[in-house]
């Protein structure tokens, strides 16, 4: 890249730069004045333009504590968080015009800092966490605390025991909380945990009067706060740690910011590990102890279900799964995934070799129990899902009481004969719960999925009206293939027959089928309704098999459309 045409063209705007080196780094620097200061902002040459020019502010403690700033005291830089990078579309094909737009963005950004102390303090407040999370020098990753309670308390701090997954945390909790009641999830991943706790505690802060810069400014930090602490808080902190004598000790804080309330954490050890002391209440005596300050993230579902796009709303309710081959279990894994509370999974089968390459279980869960699979990975993916696995299948389920205990019944096991015997079950017992059918077809020409809903006009029977005599059929209305067709194959004789369709079609039909129980459950979807996917037909006719004038006249995919059918006999009696 050609930075003497930079140089030049920010010269001809009006601005002080010129080439520089920093350590044994190529730069440009450019001299301005703001708000009477002389600032010095820096630029790393590339040799590339793939992001938007960054420019870092030198010798930044020579300022007041800036937002949007975040040091590097090895370079005595401080990076300003202008926008994020990647996410600007760059006009790499004109560089000048890019560090033009790029340095004045900057100049802006500093001169709101450097010019206006209200409005700098109120974004320092709002952004508070990440200049907490530059000092954090710890040798683990996050600390999960579980709390019900920003007040104060004393807490059991367990410490990591792995490099990877959740024993790679520092597991936090208060004292006296009822953990196999509240979150049995994690009173297995303390179980788990051989060493014994660490003391902690819970500390609200009223307001914060400082922003450390470096981590050598933790301690004069750490007791101006205490100061600070309303006078109950004070004197129970006071009173519970005076006299404990620990080598470890962690205070986790929090504060409400603009951005909402915020958590995060220090932790004190003594630099002689069997030494027990303590805490460290007076300047002189951290001469004694390491600090750190630590990244605190809450393990609440309040807050980490909607993080992730799912749904508080959905913990209270309850489905009934049947069928858990290759559409049902991703039909299991994704209501999982929307913040479904209650889940019962209802199969017969074990996973097999077979199912390598089409079912959601690995080839690790080979022999299980399909259900049982599904349990222990999904139950290990989310924490706040009830799974019960069943063995059984759709007709053993014909109790009036049992399917009115849940707030939807989804099927998904392939078989029209036995899905409707049971409908005609459903029908003559007024069943008040609503039943979802999920299907796929061969091939790769699509899949299927009726919502019936009691008391709502169109049910299962109305995918099964034949269009031609508009009398109750044998085979939906819905299917693409044509019926009366062999469309199985078997690779070693009759008993290993299936019907060949591919792991990316499951899915397809699973996602249809999860994204019309989540709008049902949630009351987005108030009517009996239907839903297809429409694949191609390529492999289907290389297998010399006819489609349905349905499959050609079809331009609805993944519409939701009405289940009713005019001529259905049950809901225009």
């Amino acid at each position: 890249m050609n930075y003497q045409s930079i140089i030049q063209h920010l010269q001809s705007c009006g601005y002080s730069v010129s080439a520089a080196e920093l350590l044994t780094l190529d730069t440009i620097e450019v001299d301005v004045t703001i708000g009477g200061y002389n600032v010095e902002l820096i630029h790393i040459k590339v040799k590339e333009l793939t992001s938007m020019p960054a420019f870092y502010l030198k010798d930044p403690q020579q300022f007041p504590k800036l937002a949007h700033t975040l040091p590097f005291n090895d370079y005595n830089l401080a990076s300003i968080c202008v926008n994020v990078t990647d996410s600007v579309s760059v006009n790499y094909e004109v560089p000048t015009l890019a560090f033009e737009d790029s340095l004045k963005k900057h100049i802006e950004l500093l001169t709101k800092c450097l010019t206006d102390p209200v409005e700098n303090k109120k974004e320092l407040l709002r952004e508070f966490l990440a200049s907490w999370y530059s000092l954090n020098n710890t040798k683990f990753n996050d600390v999960l605390c579980l709390v019900d309670s920003p007040e104060f308390c004393k807490l059991k701090v367990y410490a990591t025991e792995g490099k990877y997954g959740l024993k790679s945390s520092v597991l936090v909790h208060p004292e006296n909380y009822d953990l196999a009641t509240k979150e049995p999830f994690f009173k297995i991943q303390v179980a788990q945990r051989k060493k014994s706790p660490d003391l902690g505690c819970i500390l609200p802060l009223p307001d914060l009067s400082s922003i450390p810069w470096n981590v050598s400014d933790l301690p004069v930090w750490f007791l101006e706060h205490i100061e600070l602490l309303d006078s109950d808080t004070k004197h129970h902190f006071l009173t519970t740690f005076a006299q404990i004598r620990k080598n470890i000790f962690w205070i986790i804080f929090n504060i409400d910011t603009p951005s909402g309330k915020s958590w995060f954490g220090l932790k004190f050890q003594h630099k002689k590990n069997k030494v027990n002391k303590t805490l460290p209440l007076r300047l002189e005596s951290f001469a004694e102890w390491n600090i750190e300050a630590c990244s605190i993230k809450l393990f609440d579902k309040s807050s980490l279900i909607p993080r992730g796009g799912a749904f508080t709303d959905l913990q209270k309710k309850k489905v009934l799964l049947v069928g858990c081959g290759s559409v049902g279990g991703y039909i299991a894994d994704q209501l999982a995934s929307c913040g479904l509370g209650g889940l019962t999974l209802v199969d017969s089968d074990t996973i097999s070799i077979e199912n390598t390459y089409r079912h959601y279980l690995s080839i690790d869960y080979l022999n299980w129990e399909k259900t049982t699979g599904l349990q222990v990975k999904i139950a290990t993916k989310y924490p706040w899902i009830n799974i019960k696995p069943v063995k059984g299948c759709l007709l053993n389920l014909r109790e009036v009481s049992i399917l009115n205990s849940f707030d939807l019944v989804i099927i998904a096991i392939g078989s029209p004969t036995k899905e409707r015997i049971f409908h005609d079950y459903c029908i003559k017992n007024n069943v008040e719960t609503a039943v979802i059918n999920a299907w796929t077809e061969g091939y790769g020409v699509g899949g299927h999925v009726a919502l019936d809903i009691p008391e709502q006009k169109g049910c299962l029977r109305c995918a099964y009206v034949d269009n031609k005599n508009l009398c109750r059929g044998l085979v939906s209305n819905l299917n693409f293939l044509k019926p009366n067709q062999d469309l199985t194959k078997n690779l070693s004789g009759c008993g290993n027959a299936f019907l060949p369709y591919s792991n990316l079609s499951a899915i397809q039909t699973a996602s249809i089928a999860t994204d019309l129980a989540l709008k049902f459950l949630k009351g987005k979807v108030k009517d009996s309704s239907k839903v297809s996917w429409k694949g191609s037909d390529q492999d289907a006719l290389n297998e010399n098999l006819e489609l349905t004038d349905r499959y050609y006249a079809f331009s609805k995919s993944l519409l939701i459309t009405p289940l009713l059918n005019p001529e259905c006999d049950i809901c225009n009696e």
